[in-house]
């Protein structure tokens, strides 16, 4: 539990410096910019984009979520899964951004939000058992449909190209995290297998 306070106060402070450039239109060093990812600039803002946050709601989001699924990980595959999960879950959110945007100079993305959908998915893998409640529906969804649903929808929604949210990075994410889980989890995919079955069946 130790190791999920420090990762939850390492993007509270990144993202409260981050509130503090914005306000000042310094924002660069706290955003990800593909297109300049590729001509080797914007290396400070890549790396510190996956902790900062466009604004206190963001932040909330992500964290909560943060603080109820990292547990499950840390209980079942100890501190080394945490990190690896998390680190590389937002690797693969920039892999993705870059593949899609990287011509676009207008385009820019903030937030853990990669990061945390690897950590959701890789506690599907861990514990299948997992039901997933929202307030605005408080009505459980087991762990392996709202994975499906949560991959169908942000990819509707990635190419619609609607909004201020990068589903991209939820994409990337969310697909490392689960890649990974299945060898960093002591019993692999099969209790997700025999969830699914059953829940067929």
């Amino acid at each position: 539990m130790i190791l999920v306070i420090l990762i939850i106060l390492l993007n509270l402070t990144v993202s409260f410096m981050g509130f503090r450039a914005f306000q000042k239109g310094e924002s660069a060093d706290y955003l990800f910019i593909p297109s300049e990812v590729i001509q080797g600039n914007n290396l400070r803002g890549m790396l510190l984009s996956n902790f900062a946050h466009a604004g206190w709601g963001h932040l909330l989001f992500n964290m909560i979520s943060f603080f109820f699924f990292a547990p499950v990980i840390a209980r079942m595959g100890g501190s080394f899964s945490l990190i690896l999960i998390y680190f590389i879950s937002g690797i693969g959110a920039y892999l993705l951004i870059l593949f899609v945007h990287a011509k676009n100079p207008l385009y820019r993305s903030l937030g853990a939000s990669g990061s945390i959908s690897g950590i959701i998915f890789a506690s599907i893998v861990f514990d299948p058992s997992i039901n997933i409640m929202f307030l605005f529906f408080p009505v459980p969804i087991p762990g392996p449909i709202f994975a499906v649903g949560y991959i169908l929808i942000s990819y509707y929604l990635m190419k619609q190209q609607g909004g201020n949210v990068s589903h991209e990075a939820h994409i990337g994410g969310a697909i490392v995290g689960f890649v990974l889980a299945i060898f960093l989890s002591p019993y692999g995919i099969d209790p997700l297998l025999e969830r699914v079955t059953n829940m067929i069946g």
